[in-house]
């Protein structure tokens, strides 16, 4: 059914878990016949990146709906004294900036171990051949917090990059900051840390990654609501600042396709509504509905296609 005018990229926004609603929309569209020439992800969208490469897709609704957040989120608290910016969004005024000041000591801090990431992406991928099963070069992306920069990791057919194995570049695309630590990775003699950049808000992370292709298909998991999300409950604060970050961060993303020198039709897929789901709320009942919603709104769009 690949009615896209080739090449096809397909750019994977990240989440956490509202990942599941993205999972869906993925797994209904390769389903459905689609395939892409060059696949790019952070955080979240970098594993179902990964699913994708190596045909893994129909696995993604069972690991879903199998979601337990103790399976994720194990406590570990610590700290890493890196120079990690956040974008500057605070309002005029002293107590605004005293608060900015405190958002980014406390964003050096994590409050779980990346231990129970890294035994999932092993056991997940333990039974996978080296190369991927698809002919296909795939981004994944970090933000390398000394660099001030997006840290993309190619990975051309298989797992070998130049410095940085395969689940690991994973784990950092992951590592979201007061979450989980950052990853480290040594290149030319320094030592980078490297965090998950969706929802630090510094949207360095652009489309020419497909330059060359002439549709890219974009899975956002933000809505442009999430821009206002309000603060409740016991990590509101958290979820409300990462939602806010995520959506400017994802539209920036997306407004960057016009410097793509192709000049690629985008599609850009999002919620239609809201997920009733929030970024650290690993429960596989909600993960599976998310996961619905998303195999629903890619039918719808995959019909407009016809």
């Amino acid at each position: 059914m690949n009615k896209l005018k080739g090449p096809v990229g397909l750019f994977l926004c990240g989440g956490g878990a509202l990942g599941s609603w993205q999972s869906g929309v993925l797994s209904r569209l390769v389903a459905g016949g689609l395939e892409f020439d060059a696949v790019a992800g952070f955080s979240v969208g970098s594993l179902n990146g990964a699913a994708y490469c190596y045909n893994k897709t129909g696995e993604l609704r069972a690991i879903w709906s199998g979601l337990k957040p103790e399976r994720i989120l194990s406590v570990r608290p610590g700290y890493h004294n890196i120079p990690l910016e956040l974008y500057q969004h605070h309002k005029p005024g002293f107590f605004s900036k005293i608060g900015f000041l405190f958002q980014k000591h406390a964003s050096r801090m994590y409050l779980f171990s990346n231990k129970p990431v890294y035994d999932f992406l092993n056991s997940w991928l333990s039974k996978t051949d080296v190369n991927f099963n698809r002919n296909i070069n795939f981004y994944v992306i970090s933000h390398a917090v000394e660099m001030k920069l997006p840290y993309i990791v190619k990975f051309d057919g298989g797992t070998q990059s130049h410095n940085l194995s395969f689940v690991d570049s994973l784990v950092a695309s992951c590592a979201i900051p007061t979450i989980f630590p950052p990853v480290e990775v040594t290149e030319h003699g320094r030592t980078y840390h490297l965090v998950d950049g969706g929802v630090i808000g510094i949207a360095n992370i652009n489309l020419n990654i497909f330059d060359g292709c002439k549709t890219i298909v974009m899975i956002g998991n933000s809505r442009d609501e999430d821009v206002n999300f309000p603060s409740v409950g016991a990590f509101g604060y958290f979820e409300s600042r990462a939602r806010r970050m995520l959506a400017v961060h994802t539209q920036k993303i997306y407004e960057s396709r016009v410097f793509v020198k192709s000049e690629p039709i985008v599609h850009y897929i999002k919620p239609p509504a809201d997920l009733n789901l929030g970024i650290l709320e690993f429960d596989g009942v909600k993960c599976s509905r998310a996961f619905d919603v998303g195999e629903r709104e890619a039918e719808r769009w995959m019909s407009r296609l016809e």
